[in-house]
Formats: structure tokens, C-alpha cells, sequence
């Protein structure tokens, strides 16, 4: 691979997960779904225990229950992406996510911020990049509890 293909690889990689992020803050559901891969593994059990998925659409219907009600920003930064042929590639974001409920939401929680990373793998099919194994590693959690009544 020469050193243009592979400059293009990765950023059609960081376009990827640019659209990711748009994505789930714009609860563009349809879009979400379209940035993994059919047989995507999806490991989220550092925020939801036991939490790992195998195909979009139960990862948008996990992601769109959990953000009903919110308002989310999510971050990716210092991509350290590794091409390892022409359609495999891996790559690990740090990451910040900052997520707010309406009040009268069902979430148990007002507000999250969390720090971490995006440990991921990525694959070419028919010509577009996809990602194929999500990790979300937490290093830090900042949670706001809703307010008791009469405090």
C-alpha cells in the first residue's frame, strides 16, 4: 500500500467515526446504524454490565432507550489509527462524553460526564470503512443524582 492509499484509509476512518459521533448526539438513528458492520461486536459493559451487542439494530435500540430524553455530546480526540491491510484496520480515541436528561426522563441519573477510550477495528467491505469491534474503556465517570424531593 503506498503511502497516499494509506493517508486516505485513515481519514476515511476519521470520517467514520466523526459520523458516529454526529450521529448518536443528532439521534440520526438510521445514519448510527449505517457506521457499524453487519457482525459488528459492540462492548459497552464498563457503562452497562454484561452490555455487548452483535448487530446495529439492537445497538440503536439499546443506544435510542437510553438516550430518550437527553441531550449528549460525545468527543473523540488523538486518533492512534493502525492500517493492517487494505481492509483491516484498528484504532483507539480518547474520548469524552458529557450527557444531560430532561427532568421527567427515565433515566435514574441527571447527568454524566466520562473520560476513556474507543478501542476499535474496522473493516473495508465494498468499499467503505465500518467499524467491526467497539471497546468502550472508562477511566472516569462523573455522575449528577437527580435531586431528592424537598432538598
Amino acid at each position: 500500500m503506498n503511502e497516499t492509499t494509506r493517508l486516505l484509509a485513515i481519514e476515511a476512518i476519521r470520517q467514520l467515526k466523526a459520523r458516529y459521533f454526529r450521529y448518536v448526539d443528532g439521534k440520526d438513528w438510521v445514519g448510527f446504524a449505517s457506521v457499524f458492520a453487519h457482525d459488528v461486536h459492540f462492548d459497552i459493559t464498563d457503562d452497562v454490565p454484561g452490555c455487548v451487542l452483535h448487530d446495529p439494530a439492537a445497538i440503536v435500540d439499546m443506544t435510542r432507550q437510553g438516550l430518550t430524553g437527553c441531550v449528549s455530546v460525545h468527543h473523540g480526540h488523538c486518533p492512534e489509527i493502525t492500517l493492517h491491510d487494505a481492509d483491516n484496520a484498528s484504532g483507539i480515541w480518547a474520548m469524552e462524553d458529557v450527557l444531560r436528561w430532561n427532568e421527567g426522563a427515565a433515566s435514574p441519573i441527571r447527568a454524566l460526564h466520562g473520560y476513556g477510550h474507543y478501542i476499535e477495528t474496522y473493516q473495508r467491505t465494498e468499499g467503505e470503512w465500518r467499524i467491526q469491534t467497539l471497546k468502550l474503556a472508562r477511566l472516569r465517570v462523573d455522575v449528577e443524582a437527580w435531586a431528592e424531593p424537598g432538598a
